[in-house]
């Protein structure tokens, strides 16, 4: 059985007044989120259907999904590496079967979270090459070894190119 304390038992309430008021209101307001930045459909749709592997900033920590953030745009340096960011697995057979949504979530993966990494010039992608790419799903026992392949011809294009 649980022991309740009393209230008196996680200490005296303070008056606030003035200025120190305010600064209660606005952390109130921030907390219960009425202040709280609102996400695009885009970023909402990344939270939801890729956040969870990737992670929500695209660092997915050490474990076998990729880290996005500040590399995943190198991939967009060949063709090959362009088209594997739509045929893996995660992409060609996501959740988010509208064409254009999926076109939106992989422009903000390959500029806003690959960054730096995204070679200057990279065309956009647009829904007709979404369509496209998921009739060519990538399809393999062994992804990692695949993936490692397609990384390094990126690598050395992106590489030439500097």
């Amino acid at each position: 059985m649980q022991r309740i304390r009393s209230p008196e038992a996680y200490g005296r309430f303070v008056r606030v007044t003035g200025p120190a008021m305010a600064i209660v209101v606005m952390a109130g307001l921030m907390m219960s989120g009425q202040g709280a930045l609102a996400l695009d459909r885009t970023r909402t749709t990344y939270l939801e259907k890729c956040g969870g592997c990737h992670g929500i900033e695209g660092q997915s920590g050490q474990t076998y999904i990729p880290t996005l953030r500040d590399r995943i745009g190198t991939l967009s340096c060949t063709p090959e590496g362009r088209a594997y960011l739509l045929t893996v697995p995660g992409v060609s057979m996501s959740l988010i079967r509208d064409d254009a949504l999926m076109a939106q979530v992989m422009n903000f993966v390959l500029f806003d979270l690959g960054g730096r990494s995204t070679p200057p010039g990279t065309m956009a992608f647009t829904a007709e090459e979404v369509h496209a790419q998921r009739g060519h799903a990538l399809s393999t026992t062994d992804l990692p070894a695949v993936r490692t392949q397609i990384w390094a011809r990126a690598i050395a294009c992106a590489t030439n190119r500097r």
